[in-house]
This record gives structure tokens, sequence and C-alpha cells, in this order.
């Protein structure tokens, strides 16, 4: 019976964590995301309400400090701003194709 509960609790878990879509985007620069640092590569993100999930080619989790914006017509792809301050690369925002979601990352 326990392990009828476990069963079905993880195929439950593993049905939501599927549901939520996630998005690919690519980072030239090691950059600051807010104060996360990123290196360079390809990442997948996700938005979970108001949080923001990045996970890197490692497998490894990042929770980045942003703001989910909605604007009013669909980004055609996903892309990224980045701008060069004093302190280095600045991850600015990632847009999310298909979708009208922009990411904003703040300091």
């Amino acid at each position: 019976m326990l392990k009828r509960i476990a069963l079905v609790v993880i195929a439950l878990v593993g049905i939501s964590f599927a549901s939520a879509k996630s998005y690919t985007v690519r980072i030239s620069d090691a950059c600051q995301a807010g104060k996360i640092q990123l290196q360079p590569g390809e990442y997948k993100v996700k938005v979970e309400g108001s949080k923001v999930i990045l996970l890197d080619s490692r497998g490894r989790t990042i929770e980045a400090p942003a703001k989910v914006e909605e604007v009013n017509e669909k980004f055609p792809y996903n892309s990224v701003a980045t701008s060069r301050t004093e302190q280095g690369v600045r991850l600015n925002w990632i847009t999310l194709g298909g979708t009208k979601t922009r990411i904003v990352f703040e300091d």
C-alpha cells in the first residue's frame, strides 16, 4: 500500500514538472543576473508564477531575482539582452518566444 502511494506521488510530481513549459536561451558572455553570476552557455528557463528558474547544461538549478512582465504582443522568438557596465556584463532581460512574457532581472 505504501509503495503504491509513493509511486502515485512520484508520478504526479513528474507530471507537474513536465507540464511546466521551459524555454532555451544561450548566454554568450559571463554576466550578472541580479546578484547571481552566470557562465556562458545554454540555459533552460522556467517561469513558475513569479519565480524564475534557470537550469544550466550541468543540471544545476539557479533561482535568480527577476520580475515577470506581460506585454501586449507575443515575442517571435527567445532573446536575451545584456549590457556592459563598469562592473562587467549585466543580464537585463529574457523574452520567451511565442508568449507575451518578458523576464526583467533586477540588481
